[in-house]
C-alpha cells in the first residue's frame, strides 16, 4: 500500500489524485444504490416463490449472495459511466474545471486520467465477467435446482401414499432421507390416458438435475417395470438395474441460465455459436466501461444554465441504446444470424465513431460555421 502512494506521489500531480477519487468517490455512491435496488428486486422474487412453496426458505439469502455477485459485472459498466459524468458534472458546474485548466492541465490529462480509471475498473470487471461471475452463477444454478427439488418433494412422508397434482401419479416410499433425495423401497403406479397403465417398483431412488437441459428425473435403481392391467395376456414385466423418470422439463431459460454459468475455458473449447456469443458478452462489458466513460466527458460538459444533471437523461438512453444492441447481437450470433467474428465488433465500432463525434462537435460546429459565412460570399 505504502509503495502504491509512493508511485501515486512520485509521478501523479495532486489534481491527478483528486479526479480519481471524485470518481471513486461517486462510482462507490452509484454503485451502492443500483446494488440496493437489485438485491431488494430479487429478494422480494425468491420471496414470492418462497411463499408459494417453489423454493425453500433457508437458502433465500444464499441465492442472493450469488445473485448480487453476479450482478455486479453489469452494473459496474453502468455506474463507472454514471459516475465519471456526474463527478465532471458537479466539478463543471462549481467552475473547478475551469480552474484546473487554468492551472494548465489540458482536456488531454483530463481525458487520461479517466482512461486511467476506467481501464482500472475494466480489469475488476473483466475479472468479475470471465472468472468470479461463472462460478457465482454456477453455484447459485445448482442451489435453485436442488432446492426447487427439495421444495416439490415437500409434500412426501415416508410410508405414505402421496399423488401428483393432475392425478397421473400414485408415489410410496417406505423410507426417505432427511434431504428428500434419496428413497428406499419405492412403488409408483402411473395412469396414461388411452395407454395401459405403468406400476414401478425398485429398492432405491434418488432425483436428479440434467445440468444441461435442466430436465428433473427420479432415478430408480435395481426394480421392475410393470405394464398393462392385471390378468391381460400382454401384461410385460422387466426388470432393470437403472431407470429413469422424467419428472418436469427444463424451460428455455434454465438453459440460458446455465449458459452464462460455464466457464469462460468451456466455453472457449466447445467453441459453439452459443458459446462464442456468451464470451463475446463477457468481453463486450469490460469494452463499453472504457467507451461509456470517455462518452461521459463529453455529456459532463453543459452550459451553465443547464445543471449539473442536464446529461442524465442521454447518459441513460446511449447506455439503454448501447446494451440492448449488444444483447440484439448475442441473439444473433447464438442463432446464426451474424458470423461470430464479427459479433458485437460493429456494435462497438459504432459506438466509437459516436464518441469521435461527440469529441470534435466543437470543431464540426466550427467547419460548418466557416463554410456557411463562405458561400453567401460566392
Amino acid at each position: 500500500m505504502l509503495a502504491i502512494r509512493q508511485i501515486s506521489s512520485r509521478y501523479f500531480s495532486v489534481i491527478d489524485r483528486y479526479l480519481w477519487r471524485e470518481f471513486a468517490l461517486y462510482l462507490l455512491a452509484v454503485t451502492s444504490v443500483l446494488w440496493l435496488i437489485f438485491v431488494a428486486t430479487r429478494f422480494a422474487r425468491y420471496l414470492a416463490q418462497a411463499a408459494v412453496g417453489n423454493l425453500p426458505s433457508d437458502v433465500i439469502f444464499t441465492l442472493l449472495g450469488y445473485s448480487s455477485l453476479g450482478a455486479l459485472s453489469l452494473l459496474l459498466p453502468l455506474a463507472t459511466f454514471l459516475a465519471v459524468m456526474l463527478a465532471l458534472g458537479r466539478m463543471n458546474a462549481d467552475n473547478e474545471l475551469t480552474v484546473i485548466a487554468t492551472c494548465g492541465v489540458s482536456n488531454h490529462r483530463l481525458t487520461r486520467n479517466v482512461v486511467i480509471f476506467s481501464g482500472a475498473i475494466a480489469f475488476i470487471v473483466g475479472l468479475l465477467a470471465f472468472v468470479l461471475v461463472p462460478n457465482a452463477l454456477s453455484n447459485r444454478y445448482q442451489l435453485e435446482q436442488h432446492a426447487k427439488v427439495a421444495a416439490d418433494t415437500s409434500g412426501l412422508l415416508s410410508g405414505t401414499f402421496k399423488e401428483s397434482r393432475d392425478g397421473d401419479w400414485t408415489f410410496y416410499s417406505q423410507n426417505l432421507s432427511d434431504d428428500k433425495q434419496s428413497m428406499e423401497n419405492i412403488f409408483i403406479e402411473i395412469h396414461r390416458d388411452d395407454r395401459r397403465p405403468l406400476i414401478f417398483r425398485a429398492e432405491k431412488g434418488r432425483f436428479d438435475i440434467d445440468p444441461t437441459t435442466g430436465n428433473k428425473y427420479l432415478i430408480l435403481e435395481q426394480g421392475y417395470r410393470y405394464e398393462g392391467q392385471a390378468g391381460d395376456r400382454n401384461f410385460t414385466i422387466a426388470k432393470y438395474e437403472s431407470h429413469s423418470l422424467l419428472i418436469e422439463k427444463g424451460e428455455q431459460k434454465q438453459a440460458r441460465e446455465r449458459q452464462k454459468a460455464l466457464s469462460t475455458a468451456t466455453l472457449w473449447q466447445r467453441g459453439q455459436q452459443r458459446d462464442m456469443a456468451e464470451l463475446q458478452w463477457r468481453a463486450s462489458s469490460v469494452i463499453m466501461t472504457i467507451i461509456l466513460s470517455l462518452i461521459a466527458i463529453n455529456l459532463a460538459k453543459s452550459a451553465p444554465r443547464q445543471g449539473r444533471y442536464a446529461g442524465f437523461f442521454p447518459a441513460i438512453l446511449i447506455y439503454i441504446i448501447y446494451s440492448n444492441l449488444l444483447g440484439i447481437t448475442r441473439a444473433w450470433v447464438s442463432k446464426g444470424v451474424i458470423a461470430p467474428w464479427l459479433g458485437a465488433v460493429w456494435v462497438h465500432l459504432l459506438m466509437i465513431m459516436v464518441l469521435l463525434v461527440m469529441f470534435n462537435w466543437p470543431k464540426i460546429r466550427a467547419y460548418r460555421a466557416r463554410k456557411q459565412r463562405v458561400e453567401p460570399s460566392k
